[in-house]
């Protein structure tokens, strides 16, 4: 039962981001993103563009690897050239993958409980 409004307040500020990108790097983007969120117990549960307070219809948590998050901790943790949407979310391996990879770099980067 951790924080849904900083999970919600990242993913849309990844969204925005990923949109208006220019050159800075996923890691870059990733620290003005959450580092005002350092420490906290935030939940990623993707809330719908349209309905807010809803579940988004095609993403479960904005740090899956489909997610605007997800995208971002990819490209700054994951191992180039790997694909970690693989059978997402069927595929355990590729689950397993990602948790322990990439989102959990993330996840100690940023102290998130």
């Amino acid at each position: 039962m951790g924080n849904h409004r900083a999970g919600i307040a990242m993913g849309k500020a990844a969204e925005m981001a990923l949109k208006m990108r220019t050159n800075q790097t996923a890691i870059e983007l990733l620290d003005m993103i959450c580092e005002p969120y350092r420490g906290c117990d935030a939940e990623f549960e993707a809330e719908h563009p349209d309905l807010p307070g809803r579940v988004h219809p095609e993403i479960v948590d904005y740090t899956d690897p489909n997610g605007p998050l997800g995208v971002l901790i990819v490209e700054a943790f994951g191992e180039s050239g790997r694909d970690y949407m693989m059978g997402w979310p069927e595929d355990e391996g590729s689950v397993n993958a990602f948790y322990y990879g990439p989102y959990n770099q993330f996840s100690e980067r940023y102290e998130f409980c």
